[in-house]
Order: C-alpha cells, then sequence, then structure tokens
C-alpha cells in the first residue's frame, strides 16, 4: 500500500513531482543553493518562505521577507499561518500543496501515462536534483522526483504500483544506502530485471574509471559525476556529454542543443545568488504594458 506521511507536491510549468516533510524539522524553500527545496524559478526570492513544524506536529508557512510574496489559497500572507492538508501556496510560478493524509510516495493514480520516456529520479533536494530535472525535461522527457528520505525500495515499488509502468530509468542518488547502494542495485536486479538505472553523484564532479567500472558490476549503466551547479552556460558542451549519456539509454540519440541551451539559461537565472532578484525582470519577457 502506498505510504502516508506529510509532504508537499510541487508543480511547475512543466512537471509536479513530491517532496516529503519527514527529516528536520523546517524547510526553506527558494531558488538559492543552500535551501532545503530548491526551485529553479526567477521569481522565486533565494531564500522565500519556509515551512516549520512544531512540537505538537502543526505545519506552518512563512514568508522570509520575499520580494514577490507568499500566497496561500489566494491570499498573501503576512504571518505565520498554519497549513491543513489540501493547502495551496504559490511561491513565484511555482504551486505548492501541503498534504498530510492519503499522501503516497508517487503522482496520483488519475495522471495520464506519458507516452514520452519516464525517468525517475531519487536525490535529495538540492541545486543537483534541480539541474537534472530541467535538463531531462528540456529534451522532452517526463520527470518524477523523489528525495530519497523515505526507504528507496518502498518510493520505487509504490510508483510501478501507482503508475502501473516501470520507469524506463532511475536515476539514483550515489548516497541513498550506506556504506554503498550496492545492495540497493541488486535489489533492482532481483526484483525488477528490467529496470536499468544510472548512479549520480552530488558531489564529486570526477568519477574514476575504477567508479564507474564498480557501478556496471553491479548493475547500473554508469556513474555520472555531478553537474557544475555554476556559470552553467561555460560549461555546456559537459553538461551535454552527461545528457546525451542518459538520453542514449532511453532510445533518444539526437540532442536538442537549442532547448538545452535555453535550459541553461534559465538555470544560471534562477539559481545564481550574484544576480539580485530585483534585476531578474531585465532577462525575461515584461508582462505588457496597459493601454493609455
Amino acid at each position: 500500500m502506498p505510504a502516508e506521511y506529510p509532504q508537499l507536491v510541487i508543480s511547475t510549468e512543466t512537471s509536479t513531482y513530491i517532496v516529503p516533510l519527514t527529516q528536520g524539522n523546517s524547510w526553506v524553500i527558494g531558488r538559492g543553493k543552500d535551501c532545503t527545496i530548491v526551485l529553479a524559478d526567477r521569481w522565486a526570492s533565494r531564500r522565500h518562505a519556509m515551512v516549520q513544524r512544531l512540537d505538537n506536529e502543526d505545519y506552518y508557512l512563512i514568508d522570509l521577507g520575499s520580494r514577490n510574496g507568499s500566497v496561500l489559497n489566494g491570499q498573501t500572507i503576512q504571518v505565520p499561518t498554519l497549513l491543513k492538508t489540501g493547502d495551496r501556496f504559490v511561491i513565484g510560478k511555482t504551486t505548492l500543496e501541503f498534504r498530510t493524509d492519503e499522501a503516497v510516495s508517487t503522482m496520483p493514480p488519475e495522471t495520464p501515462v506519458s507516452l514520452q520516456p519516464l525517468v525517475l529520479v531519487i536525490q535529495p533536494p538540492g541545486i543537483q536534483v534541480q539541474i537534472w530535472q530541467e535538463l531531462l525535461r528540456s529534451q522532452g522527457l517526463e520527470v518524477i522526483v523523489e528525495s530519497g528520505q523515505i526507504n528507496s525500495r518502498r518510493i520505487i515499488s509504490d510508483f510501478i504500483s501507482v503508475m502501473k509502468r516501470n520507469p524506463d530509468i532511475l536515476m539514483l542518488d550515489s548516497q541513498l544506502e550506506t556504506p554503498d547502494i550496492s545492495k540497493l542495485l541488486e535489489w533492482i536486479k532481483a526484483t525488477y530485471p528490467k529496470l536499468r538505472s544510472f548512479i549520480i553523484d552530488r558531489y564529486d564532479n570526477h568519477i574514476s574509471p575504477m567508479q564507474r567500472q564498480w557501478a556496471t558490476q553491479h548493475g547500473a549503466i554508469d556513474w555520472l559525476p555531478a553537474l557544475p551547479d555554476d556559470n552553467l552556460t561555460m560549461y555546456g558542451a559537459e553538461i551535454a556529454a552527461q545528457l546525451k549519456r542518459v538520453l542514449k539509454a532511453v532510445g533518444r540519440h539526437k540532442l536538442e542543443q537549442e532547448k538545452l541551451a535555453v535550459a541553461l539559461l534559465n538555470l544560471q537565472l534562477a539559481t545564481n545568488d550574484d544576480l539580485p532578484s530585483q534585476l531578474l525582470s531585465e532577462y525575461v519577457n515584461p508582462p505588457p504594458s496597459l493601454p493609455p
């Protein structure tokens, strides 16, 4: 049966993913790299808002002095506000729904099954998973992200049970299990022998040939290094090489270069801590002027 636990269902203009609220007592949301939940949303402030859990298990939404405000159920909040299951709040152009009852670890079953290749990424919230998410979507792939803060085996099983299909590719954080993820890879091979996976790193920008060989010996396609999280547009060729490995695994042999360039620019603008949020409007289409 799908698990029940508090979570945020995060919906962007292109996709929906879930972040469990199971570890810690506060979650900072924004476009800054140090946030607990990183949004690639140029309209969000670097530290926009926070969800705080109290000792009595109540959850509050707190705006952190953001430039554009936090809108809960259609009202801009000024003070910490109690969240109830089903409440929706908007940060920038991102919608977040708070759930506590009948929460599941994957998208709801009524979601239509996509005809596009489907990638399940299991990696803790942060800039790395956000970059992977946007890069994969730029190539027309459907992406679902899970944080791995609950049991990874349960995430995979729940996903397949709810979606009634295997993901085309799994992307597994290298530190999902200690001392390594070999047991998880063995479980995947035994339980879902047709399921293919990549190991992805959050910290190491260089993966040695020995590490890559270890990955293939334990059933993974490859071990991919951490993506650059600064000056993304300068590392376009390096990022494209990583992306091509994943595309090849799902039968895609052509990289959409223009779409990748747009995604890199958007990520650069959304996550660049040196770029004040009030200047972001200079890099996007301004709203139309009102007629005189």
